[in-house]
């Protein structure tokens, strides 16, 4: 019985003291790309959270097209900060982008007061659940856009931000985690029942829509056979909704024709 008892008492407390581990900011500050448009700024900022696979391809394309509308972005390897390829099932990284923004207020070129966090997959997930490291000493993010967020569960849509935050959550409607996992239904209902949040769900959009690169993968329980296929009308829908959000509230200029 002591020995079950020391057991139980050792995984207990190594658990508590998982649970209170957190990312050394030098870390971050390692794993960490700004791309800001050219100028002295101050810019507005997006943060990124990569999604499972780990990968950044997504976040290079979204910091161009940013960058040509006057706005900074700040590429966060959340995989690599703990030494792992990828975000694998089960992962917590929320605290990362409150991390990078501490780093990001003392760049000159970024408005630490104007910014928005950005999360793909499993990372979408982490953009609705990273409110809770924001207020107090700082900002909150003006808009979270999680595009088809998960990674917390069947029939989860959620999130922990404060009700100024402006909430985007974006779907494709061939999405095959969406309705296995009832992620359709549980973001619709989250955004009929709280003003700050709006759902977009883009005809003949799959998952991951706005990457580079069509492929499938494995995911979920049991499991699933997941398409992944570029889809660059819904990426223009999106870019249109996001961008009318943020130049009405960043006061941005159009960009000079090239």
């Amino acid at each position: 019985m002591k020995n079950l008892l020391a057991v139980n008492l050792f995984l207990i407390t190594t658990l508590f003291l998982a649970a209170c581990v957190t990312v050394d900011p030098k870390l971050v500050a390692a794993n960490m790309k700004v791309i800001a448009p050219q100028g002295a700024g101050p810019f507005p900022v997006i943060i990124y959270f990569q999604g499972t696979g780990g990968h950044n391809r997504r976040q290079e394309t979204w910091a161009r097209w940013f960058k040509r509308h006057g706005v900074a972005s700040a590429i966060v390897d959340n995989a690599w900060i703990r030494r792992r390829t990828q975000n694998p099932t089960g992962s917590r990284y929320t605290e990362d982008a409150a991390i990078a923004w501490d780093l990001l207020k003392n760049d000159a070129r970024i408005d630490g007061g104007r910014f928005a966090i950005m999360g793909f997959s499993r990372g979408g997930g982490m953009s609705l659940m990273s409110g809770s490291h924001f207020g107090a000493e700082r900002a909150i993010p003006d808009f979270v856009f999680a595009l088809y967020p998960g990674g917390f569960g069947q029939n989860w849509c959620s999130h922990s931000h404060d009700d100024r935050t402006r909430i985007f959550i974006f779907f494709g409607d061939e999405d095959d985690i969406g309705p296995a996992d009832g992620l359709f239904e549980a973001c619709r209902d989250l955004a009929n029942r709280e003003d700050n949040v709006t759902y977009h769900e883009l005809k003949g959009a799959t998952h991951g829509y706005d990457d580079t690169m069509g492929q499938f993968f494995w995911c979920c329980r049991p499991p699933l056979k997941v398409r992944v296929s570029p889809n660059p009308e819904a990426v223009a829908i999106t870019r249109d909704i996001i961008l009318k959000a943020i130049k009405d509230r960043w006061k941005l200029s159009d960009p000079p024709e090239s």
